[in-house]
């Protein structure tokens, strides 16, 4: 069987007519351990062969019983999609003789280096733009990216964006320092302005400080990460930031307690641990899978700052999704978050851009802690399939997938928060939302997520997001 492998490489037979011939007869030899013999690659022009391996949960000489195989190839082509190289991975064994097995991985690569222009709303969503529609809050630029350096899934971005919020930033990440692909290395470097900034919220909503004749805000923000992944599913990362933050003068008179000590300036050290454990199967909308991480966090230590900022922040989340019948799947989150000192404005987040109780995406909802619930149940309503854009005609492009799922949903989350809750009606309170929507996944790990909402305060909404909601 090796040498009819050969022959037909030799000749240029495509290893996948191949599978297709050999999967039959395996599967009625099911029976008792078998040994995988080799693993090939094809597809992977640009992508070094040590990247793909690295996420295999089975390796040459192992032995295992057939189920074990089809649970762990299918477990490794999920892992093969989530480093975002490739359209499209197969995983397929081919019987070589009574127990040997070799496995085929097809792989199609993406297009690596691409500028994207920028056009995007500098509001928390498009409903908050919708109460002012005014094109002063429109961002704009291009961000320039090669997602595969060397072939070794390195990751080098350049952004630069104007308008509303500027932004010039450069980032490297490099996940692989080692020759065991257990230690990497994220840089980052970037330059903000900002035209307003939110010095405090009033019934729910913000508070802004605007100048017509200077910027808001300035800050510098420099990082470096060292990350570990212990095995396939198991991630640290130790990260040290450097933050140098300036406002306006009229803000600290607006809002003593923006920076620690009332200033107009704030400079600051960072240091964050993140443990995460994902064994989600397409991270970028997860189907099945778990993923459980836990930040510890501290502001200030103690070596630049000369405003005496101390701020320890802890956030721990468990999110769990799961298939109930076929084309039937479930999943649900809980998240929680403490700030475990007295915060200045600057770094006060409660439920507000990033997490929220969908229903409440009007309301910014200010804290010291919360905790979030999040649930859906989605029905795909056409299922996952591979189709060609007539008028591309190359296949990094004109090659994708589309999928559609119905979902239903419902969130609650509470925000305890005791200096705001005088003049903000949502803090301390119980929040809850509930809906239902339409889901649809495609080309280049795309989102677009469409909802009809109802909060706890009777008021109805639509949303429109480009990702998942958790």
């Amino acid at each position: 069987m090796r040498l009819t492998i050969l022959v037909c490489l030799l000749a240029g037979l495509p290893l996948g007519i191949l599978a297709q011939n050999q999967v039959a007869q395996l599967n009625t030899d099911t029976i008792g351990q078998k040994v995988i013999a080799d693993i090939v690659i094809s597809g992977n022009d640009k992508t070094r062969e040590r990247i793909i391996l690295r996420e295999m949960t089975i390796a040459v000489g192992d032995t295992l019983y057939w189920g074990n195989i089809k649970a762990a190839l299918e477990q490794s082509r999920n892992n093969i999609m989530n480093l975002s190289l490739f359209n499209f991975v197969s995983a397929e064994p081919i019987q070589l003789g009574n127990n040997d097995i070799l496995v085929l991985i097809t792989v199609q690569e993406r297009w690596y280096i691409y500028p994207l222009p920028i056009l995007e709303l500098a509001q928390q969503n498009f409903n908050t733009w919708l109460k002012d529609p005014d094109l002063r809050w429109l961002n704009y630029g291009v961000s320039v990216s090669h997602s595969n350096v060397l072939g070794l899934n390195q990751k080098l971005s350049l952004l630069a964006r104007f308008g509303y919020t500027k932004r010039f930033s450069i980032g490297y990440n490099i996940p692989n320092l080692n020759r065991d692909q257990t230690l990497g290395l994220n840089l980052s470097a970037g330059y903000f302005e900002n035209e307003q900034i939110t010095y405090n919220t009033f019934e729910n909503e913000r508070l802004f400080y605007e100048n017509p004749e200077e910027k808001a805000q300035k800050f510098y923000q420099y990082k470096v990460g060292l990350t570990y992944r212990e095995n396939i599913f198991v991630k640290h990362l130790i990260e040290l930031s450097y933050f140098d933050a300036t406002v306006q003068d009229s803000v600290p008179i607006l809002q003593p307690a923006y920076f620690t000590g009332g200033g107009n300036k704030s400079q600051f050290l960072r240091a964050s641990y993140l443990l995460s454990y994902d064994t989600r199967d397409y991270r970028r909308y997860p189907l099945k899978g778990v993923l459980l991480y836990a930040l510890l966090q501290q502001d200030g230590l103690g070596l630049v700052n000369k405003e005496g900022l101390g701020l320890f922040t802890t956030v721990a989340s468990y999110r769990h999704h799961y298939k109930l019948a076929p084309r039937l799947y479930a999943a649900q989150a809980i998240t929680l978050k403490a700030n475990w000192d007295n915060p200045p404005y600057y770094l006060l987040n409660g439920l507000d851009f990033s997490s929220f109780v969908r229903g409440y995406e009007l309301y910014v909802i200010d804290g010291t802690a919360y905790g979030l619930f999040q649930s859906n149940i989605k029905y795909e309503l056409i299922q996952s399939k591979v189709i060609k854009l007539p008028f591309v005609k190359n296949e990094k492009f004109g090659k994708t997938f589309v999928a559609l799922y119905g979902n239903f949903f419902f969130d609650a989350g509470y925000v305890d928060g005791d200096d705001f809750r005088a003049n903000n009606s949502l803090v301390n309170e119980y929040l809850y939302g509930l809906g239902f929507g339409l889901d649809l996944v495609t080309y280049y790990d795309k989102v677009m997520r469409m909802e009809v909402n109802r909060n706890g305060l009777n008021e109805y909404g639509f949303r429109l997001a480009f990702k998942q909601s958790f």
